[in-house]
């Protein structure tokens, strides 16, 4: 469970560029980013590609301390794998298995994860240049695309230059990020890592709501 949690955050961070200079529409992207750290409710929905094939996890976070997580495979749709914290208590559900507490230890690192996720807002998101208003499902949204940095050089290229020898060549990123904000709450409503010209068919998505109604309760034994 905490694998796929970390998978899920290293691969945003992975993506993220790491420069400190400004864009005209950086800013924009922060503070939306800001707000929606100070939500009370949030739920997050994440297409991803593992081991095993496409699935989906669906993170839920409720202040001060709560956060329900989903892992829904596309081989076995009706047995997901379920993960629930309540205060400084932990207890997962194996696919087709039964409730079970979760140990001190992994219980510790799913509860420092639920807080710096809530409560960090990464200075190193990137920097963004605005691609205009748009609709995607009903929902007017303000589109922004990640500006990447020329890559550092790598120790080949380093001792290739040393030597006077011909540098090879950096690998390409091909894939481009595009943030979309909700225009109505100006709160982030999905992201996504898609092919240039592809963005209708993203490599990863997700997508962010703010339900108002969101429960999270211990587990029936």
């Amino acid at each position: 469970m905490t694998t796929l949690i970390r998978g899920a955050a290293a691969l945003l961070a992975l993506a993220a560029t790491t420069s400190t200079a400004s864009a005209d529409c950086t800013r924009e992207v922060l503070q939306a980013f800001t707000r929606q750290s100070n939500s009370d409710m949030l739920r997050k929905v994440s297409n991803l590609i593992g081991e095993q094939g496409p699935f989906t996890m669906t993170v839920e976070y409720l202040r001060p301390d709560r956060m329900r997580q989903v892992v829904t495979t596309v081989i076995e749709p009706d047995k997901p794998t379920e993960t629930v914290l309540v205060g400084k208590e932990a207890w997962t559900k194996p696919a087709g298995g039964a409730w079970q507490k979760v140990d001190q230890t992994t219980t510790d690192q799913i509860v420092n994860f639920f807080k710096s996720t809530l409560a960090e807002v990464s200075q190193g998101i990137g920097n963004f240049n605005c691609m205009g208003a748009e609709t995607i499902e009903g929902k007017q949204v303000r589109a922004y695309k990640g500006i990447d940095e020329p890559p550092q050089k790598t120790p080949e290229q380093i001792e290739a230059e040393k030597k006077g020898e011909p540098i090879p060549e950096s690998p390409k990123n091909e894939a481009v990020r595009v943030i979309y904000l909700d225009v109505e709450t100006g709160l982030p409503a999905r992201i996504i890592f898609a092919r240039e010209g592809m963005l209708d068919k993203p490599i990863f998505k997700e997508v962010y709501s703010y339900p108002t109604d969101l429960k999270i309760e211990k587990p029936a034994p």
